[in-house]
């Protein structure tokens, strides 16, 4: 036999199952339909008349020992191709679970396609946001850098305007320094700048004349400013390694005062291209302009710890300064190797390049090339590098455009300079 079954959910058709019965001992003698009724589903039986005609001849059982009486044993029918009652209930049970089962199903994937739309709207929303980020910090990204450099640029600013301000502060305590002077007659008869006041080398004098054990001297100008000694004249200071003091320019004006003069050119009246040994015991007038001498920088800068500052003018009449909070040279020895360090000040740094080189002059070459004197071809003793970045002892020219350029600070300037001087004080904190 043949069962059709047809299953509804509401007005669809949801599936179909079609089941296949037969039965080898007999036929259906009914053709009327059976209905099983679940909780959401409606199922249709059909049992259709069998055709005995289709069927095989089955010849008649062959009497055998298992004879009884007027009795023929038969073989039990097969029980799985027995319809019953009970094996339509047992089967409307399995369909009614099944139907179940898969009504759980889908309830559980509603829920999945829920929680999965939920998902993706939450994925979007946090792609929108993170898109959103982006750009921000791209913004925010780009204000900084506009920020930063508008920074460097006001720290750039405000380092010209100090270095200016710092000018201008010079230049106001040098012009009350010369309005507080008294007149130019009683300064001649009591000073002496216009004395004519010739380098002494300390380590050559040997007597000391004028000079008693009860008479106070110096070690430097900032002993003599400490004593009381406001005006800027010529001082007489002795190391302590000298066994005579030597004159020496001390500038008070200067601030802080107390500034001991080592070089000093202003109007090109002394010749620089010296040898090593003019070099060595100094030469020009203390009052004007002169080299204080290798040996006796040598003492003083290694008495105890001292800086360093270098004063410029143009012939524009524009000055700027430069500071070097440590200074020393080595002895002749060492060739009187320089050393400074820490700079600040308004002119920019350019004997950093030459700091622990050692001294050249025309007769005695030194410097780092190894294929001249620069010395010779600058004409004048210095520090020299390869050749040099700064030179103050070089020719002197009465004009900025020069074609030679003798005296030069080229991180300031590269053109002929005015005026400069060199000066230490005690590195005082």
């Amino acid at each position: 036999m043949m069962y059709q079954l047809r299953k509804y959910f509401g007005l669809a058709t949801v599936m179909c199952l079609v089941f296949h019965f037969s039965d080898g001992a007999r036929k259906s003698r009914s053709n009327r339909p059976a209905y099983i009724r679940g909780s959401k589903c409606h199922y249709t039986f059909v049992v259709n008349e069998f055709d005995e005609s289709k069927c095989p001849s089955v010849p008649q059982p062959i009497q055998s020992d298992a004879y009884t009486g007027n009795q023929y044993f038969r073989p039990p029918q097969d029980p799985m191709i027995k319809i019953t009652s009970k094996n339509i209930d047992n089967l409307s049970d399995k369909m009614k679970d099944m139907e179940s089962r898969l009504f759980d199903e889908m309830l559980k994937n509603r829920q999945i396609n829920s929680t999965l739309s939920k998902h993706n709207y939450i994925l979007k929303h946090t792609e929108d946001l993170l898109s959103a980020y982006k750009s921000n910090f791209s913004k925010i990204y780009r204000a900084m850098m506009y920020m930063e450099t508008r920074l460097r640029n006001q720290r750039k600013i405000s380092r010209g305007l100090n270095h200016k301000l710092t000018n201008v502060i010079l230049d106001i305590v040098e012009v009350n320094n010369v309005l507080n002077k008294r007149p130019a007659g009683h300064l001649a008869a009591t000073t002496s700048r216009k004395k004519r006041i010739a380098v002494e080398d300390a380590t050559r004098i040997r007597s000391c004349p004028g000079i008693t054990d009860h008479s106070h001297v110096y070690n430097d100008c900032y002993e003599v400013y400490q004593e009381g000694h406001r005006e800027s004249d010529v001082y007489y200071i002795k190391p302590n390694f000298a066994a005579c003091p030597v004159p020496v320019w001390c500038d008070m004006e200067t601030p802080p005062g107390g500034w001991l003069v080592i070089q000093r050119r202003q109007n090109g009246q002394v010749n620089f291209t010296k040898t090593w040994d003019e070099y060595k015991r100094g030469f020009g007038e203390i009052s004007h302009e002169h080299w204080l001498g290798n040996d006796n920088i040598f003492l003083i800068s290694n008495q105890k710890f001292y800086q360093l500052r270098i004063d410029l003018w143009d012939f524009d009449g524009n000055r700027v300064y430069g500071l070097y909070k440590t200074f020393k040279i080595e002895g002749e020895r060492d060739k009187y190797r320089l050393h400074v360090s820490s700079f600040e000040g308004s002119a920019k740094d350019a004997l950093y390049r030459h700091n622990r080189m050692m001294f050249s002059t025309i007769d005695n070459d030194n410097d780092g090339r190894p294929d001249a004197s620069c010395a010779k071809e600058w004409f004048g003793g210095w520090w020299y590098n390869n050749c040099w970045f700064t030179i103050l002892n070089g020719p002197y020219f009465n004009q900025s455009n020069v074609r030679h350029r003798g005296i030069s600070w080229n991180h300031w300037k590269r053109e002929q300079l005015a005026r400069t001087e060199m000066k230490i004080r005690p590195n005082i904190t």
